[in-house]
């Protein structure tokens, strides 16, 4: 009897283990640029710079309504960092103004080379 609760413990450790790891493999693969299409543009002062590891976070505040939010977002644009004081773009979810992205910037739009005439 203990055998047979030890397979069927065994049995739901590995079950909830491979849901952990095909919920977290799904997660690499998803842009959170996709989802935050129609999030609100606003630029954020930087409060602070954090690196981890080949990982960049920032600290941001910005105001909504009359509350002012205050949360980290990973900053993975290229180019210099921005220092605290200084502003940077990001969107933010108003259903969760806590859910908050770096706004990218726009790519550079190639203009064709129509022929004369």
């Amino acid at each position: 009897m203990m055998a047979i609760q030890l397979m069927v413990l065994a049995a739901v450790a590995a079950g909830v283990g491979l849901l952990i790891m095909v919920s977290w493999f799904s997660r690499l693969e998803e842009d959170p640029y996709v989802e935050c299409a129609n999030w609100r543009r606003v630029n954020a002062e930087v409060v602070s710079v954090l690196r981890a590891g080949d990982r960049v976070f920032l600290r941001v505040r910005f105001t909504v309504g009359t509350s002012l939010i205050q949360n980290d977002v990973r900053y993975d644009v290229p180019g210099p960092l921005p220092h605290a004081g200084e502003r940077v773009a990001i969107k933010w979810d108003p259903t969760a103004p806590a859910r908050l992205v770096v706004a990218r910037p726009p790519a550079a739009q190639q203009t064709s080379q129509l022929p004369p005439g």
